[in-house]
């Protein structure tokens, strides 16, 4: 098996195509088996008919140089010689043992014509240029039998060829060469099927792998595409909350900053209307009775927003001030909203009322009307805006209050300030007073000395012109 397996292999290399290792093969095992035909025919010969001995050799030298052919790495040259040698060898011999007179032999006819066929299996035959050759060659050669008989011209005794034996020789090795070369064509359909199988559960293997990556890219465009979709509403929000805050920050006006702030947000969530109440500052009232009021709209009629005041619980808006969450309505009654335009009006397809709330304390509400459904990321970012309005309207409200209690303190410190002017005033008044009064009272006091002193000298006086 191992003589086999190297004679098979003679001239093959690692990185041949398997087709061609295949001719390759086929062409050592047919040069194999003709070396062993003609060795063996060459014993026959050397008892029983030496007179042909030289062409057996001769057959012999031609096939042993087609192995070494194929050693040598020359193997079209060893396929040329291996559909030359077989037919040319056969018909010498062929030659030699008729003699003249003596019909061609069918027996070695049968084995002539199997050895036409090889060209056909060493060679692809698509290839018709290499193929085409050889097999017009042996096939003339079996129409000019009895002119190369006529050449060689070989006496000898050609009835040891009738005896049975050696004319099934004859037919063995014809059967021989052909049954090698159909089984060896069946084993290459084999293999090229089994190849081909393979190639087939490959591709199929390539395809389900083709298959289960499309559908592995198919999902990471899906979810490269949902995480685009997810980051771009992202930054819609950012931007939009950004310029809100950027709004918040320079504004210092509460009504300027109401008409931005509804106008930005009525074009940036792509909508038609919008409204922004506040709460009434009134802290007399309960929660329940708290009203809000349009502090600033967008493109809602005038009427509808003068003086338009809503108290707890009362619509939408009341609600939404008490449940202190959104409101999202679709299905929009006739009668409850109409946008208008030059053209005339159209009910919206959706409304969107949102509180703005920062520490459980509602400030006021948003109300967005829409032509579009509007989607939750943008009612997310609308809570969020909420929120950050509403620490802005706790530190316009905290700025009012200290405004208005510095505004107290200052007026309270002046009237506190102007009192004790006039305190001051009346002390200096009270003091002069006092300063009057006592100059007066000394005043007085020494008219009184005086008249006492004057009473003190009348009566003098008196007593003096008494005692005269």
């Amino acid at each position: 098996m191992n003589i086999i397996n190297w004679l098979s292999s003679i001239g093959t290399k690692q990185k041949m195509d398997d087709d061609l290792k295949n001719k390759i093969r086929l062409s050592n095992y047919l040069t194999s088996a003709f070396l062993v035909i003609i060795i063996t025919y060459s014993v026959i010969s050397f008892f029983l008919i030496p007179e042909i001995i030289n062409y057996c050799l001769l057959g012999f030298v031609l096939y042993a140089a087609n192995l070494a052919f194929s050693y040598f790495g020359f193997h079209r040259l060893t396929r040329f010689g291996i559909s030359l040698f077989p037919p040319i060898v056969i018909a010498v011999l062929h030659a030699t043992i008729m003699q003249p007179g003596e019909p061609p032999r069918n027996e070695i006819y049968v084995f002539q014509a199997i050895a036409c066929l090889i060209p056909f299996a060493v060679f692809d035959i698509r290839r018709l240029v290499y193929w085409l050759g050889p097999f017009l060659f042996s096939f003339l050669l079996l129409f000019y039998i009895e002119e190369l008989n006529n050449y060689f011209n070989t006496e000898l005794d050609s009835s040891i060829f009738d005896t049975g034996w050696l004319y099934f020789a004859i037919i063995a090795g014809a059967v021989m060469v052909g049954a090698f070369i159909i089984i060896f064509l069946k084993y290459l359909n084999l293999v090229q099927f089994k190849r081909t199988s393979e190639l087939l559960s490959e591709i199929e293997e390539e395809n389900k792998r083709a298959q289960e990556k499309e559908q592995e890219l198919t999902k990471t465009l899906s979810d490269l595409e949902v995480a685009q979709k997810e980051e771009s509403k992202r930054n819609w929000k950012t931007s939009g909350l950004a310029e809100i805050g950027n709004l918040l920050r320079v504004e210092d006006d509460l009504d300027e900053l109401c008409d931005k702030i509804i106008a930005y947000i009525v074009k940036y969530m792509e909508a038609s209307q919008g409204a922004l109440f506040l709460l009434d500052d009134d802290t007399t009232k309960d929660r329940q009775e708290q009203e809000l009021y349009i502090k600033s709209a967008y493109a809602y009629e005038r009427k509808k927003r003068l003086d338009h005041r809503v108290q707890a619980g009362e619509g939408l808006i009341g609600q939404c001030f008490l449940e202190k969450d959104y409101i999202y309505l679709t299905e929009v009654p006739d009668s409850f909203i109409s946008i208008k335009s030059g053209l005339g009006d159209a009910n919206p397809r959706s409304i969107l009322i949102t509180p703005m709330i920062v520490n459980e304390q509602v400030y006021g509400i948003f109300e967005i009307a829409s032509f579009k459904e509007i989607e939750q990321y943008q009612i997310d970012f609308m809570m969020e805006l909420g929120e950050n309005i509403a620490m802005t309207l706790n530190n316009f409200k905290v700025n009012e209050r200290t405004k208005k209690l510095l505004e107290e303190t200052q007026e309270q410190s002046e009237q506190l300030r102007s009192q004790e002017e006039e305190m001051r005033q009346n002390m200096e008044e009270l003091q002069a007073t006092q300063e009057e009064q006592e100059r007066q009272q000394k005043e007085m006091a020494e008219k009184i000395k005086e008249l006492e002193r004057e009473k003190a000298q009348a009566l003098s006086r008196l007593a003096e012109l008494e005692t005269d």
